[in-house]
């Protein structure tokens, strides 16, 4: 069956909801994308079929990216992708990070499947990068994300470092399992005293360590029961090279640099 057909046929129904005009501007937008189109206005609207003018297929765009209506139907179409993709899945992997977004001036919350080997963008959320890592903001994504699952679904949430403290609460409340790497100036007790997550390093290697069943956090009001797994991954390698036609960022290159060789402390719960 051809794309154009497929995902035709896949968005009619996850659409419903929404008004008749949008649906079919959603699914020509969509069409657009899947004859060559990338993700911009003008390159969406270029991309349009029909007899009507570029300049004003432009303006259908802008017009349907605009649209309050559809706004406010974000979510709920998320929530329909996400329900019929992981329909009758008795279990579920989904990754969940913060990214930066539109020169960093944003930041994205975006759940994603683990599938085959890749991971499948599910539901996005974009904020302020003042609201990086929000309480609020995240329970706000999680309860929209819990809608998706009929009950009795095995859930597993895995997220870089970056989701502590009240994080780990909202998805126990929840009954899921969650991988979670923890920071490195963090502590962590699995009955030896405690130790700094950063001053592991020496007792890691390629080959992943079950350090135990302990306490993540010093805190007795903050601290979380859980497994602790310890890894430092192989160098990979590779270099930096230096791009003609962008600026360079060294602050940017030391950064991702130093978080490949940081040792990596997993906590672990199941429910």
């Amino acid at each position: 069956m051809p794309a154009r057909s497929l995902c035709q046929n896949f968005l009619n129904n996850i659409l419903a909801p929404l008004h008749l005009y949008r649906q079919k501007s959603l699914i020509d937008a969509t069409n657009a994308v899947i004859n060559g189109a990338s993700l911009t206005l003008t390159s969406i609207g270029r991309h349009l079929t029909g007899t009507a003018s570029v300049k004003n297929k432009i303006k259908r765009v802008d017009r349907l990216l605009g649209n309050r209506h559809l706004q406010n139907e974000v979510s709920t179409i998320f929530q329909r992708i996400t329900q019929k993709i992981t329909r009758g899945m008795s279990r579920v992997v989904i990754l969940i990070d913060w990214s930066a977004y539109h020169a960093s001036r944003f930041q994205l919350l975006r759940a994603s499947l683990a599938c085959d080997g890749r991971s499948l963008p599910l539901m996005s959320c974009v904020v302020p990068s003042s609201q990086t890592a929000n309480a609020d903001v995240h329970e706000r994504f999680l309860e929209s994300l819990a809608e998706c699952f009929s009950p009795g679904t095995d859930v597993i949430v895995i997220t870089d470092a970056g989701f502590q403290g009240r994080w780990f609460q909202q998805l126990r409340s929840r009954g899921w399992t969650y991988i979670c790497r923890v920071l490195g100036n963090h502590y962590y007790n699995v009955g030896n005293g405690w130790e700094k997550v950063s001053d592991s390093g020496t007792k890691a290697s390629t080959t992943a360590i079950y350090l135990g069943e302990g306490l993540l956090g010093r805190d007795k009001n903050a601290q979380h029961e859980g497994h602790f797994y310890l890894y430092k991954s192989k160098p990979k390698g590779r270099r930096f090279k230096r791009s003609k036609e962008r600026a360079t960022r060294p602050s940017v290159t030391a950064k991702a640099r130093t978080a490949g060789e940081i040792t990596m402390v997993y906590f672990h719960k199941q429910y």
